[in-house]
């Protein structure tokens, strides 16, 4: 029996966040000049913040796609009158103004939806209060967002145009593993 699309998904992007966190771990040691030792308290806040946050991008990604089709099926003229008969096969196009659409609502509506959930749940999962979660976002919020459009704005416009949109998901946790090193070393 296969695993539901968004449950396969989640897993995979949650198995790749927690590899980046490992990774970034070590290149933390390797900087420090000091031998790794696996830190199981920033290993299990990272793969569970990956966890819960990768079924919702996989049905935030659905969303737009379905909102905003990336493509429509255009038919092909005949090229000769021997032709006219004959069914051609449509041929798939990109639909631009979709896609720039998309890819503004996802860097903008998305990327501040995620920052926030990605910093508040950090925050309770580190078991910090309320207080103490707002201010972090007030202080982390624009800095983390703005550094986050320079990687996944990119990743918006590959996922949009070349990937198919079953892949998405896989394709935005590969980024991940760069954002999620990012993330790593900037948290400590």
């Amino acid at each position: 029996m296969a695993l539901p699309a968004v449950v396969k998904a989640s897993l995979q992007s949650t198995l790749i966040n927690a590899g980046s966190n490992i990774l970034a771990q070590g290149i933390q040691a390797h900087q420090n000049q000091r031998p790794f030792e696996l830190d199981r308290q920033a290993l299990w806040l990272f793969t569970t913040c990956a966890f819960l946050m990768s079924p919702l991008t996989f049905l935030w990604l659905e969303g737009l796609e379905s909102a905003l089709p990336g493509s429509y099926e255009e038919k092909s003229a005949p090229k000769s009158k021997t032709e006219k008969g004959k069914d051609q096969k449509p041929r798939s196009r990109l639909n631009v103004k979709n896609i720039a659409a998309k890819v503004v609502i996802d860097q903008t509506i998305g990327g501040a939806y995620n920052t926030f959930l990605l910093i508040a749940l950090m925050g309770y999962l580190r078991g910090e209060d309320y207080g103490t979660i707002m201010e972090q976002v007030n202080n982390e919020f624009w800095p983390l967002l703005f550094a986050g459009m320079k990687l996944w704005t990119f990743v918006s416009i590959l996922n949009f145009t070349v990937v198919p949109t079953d892949k998405r998901m896989l394709s935005g946790s590969l980024f991940s593993v760069v954002w999620a090193i990012y993330l790593s070393l900037r948290s400590g």
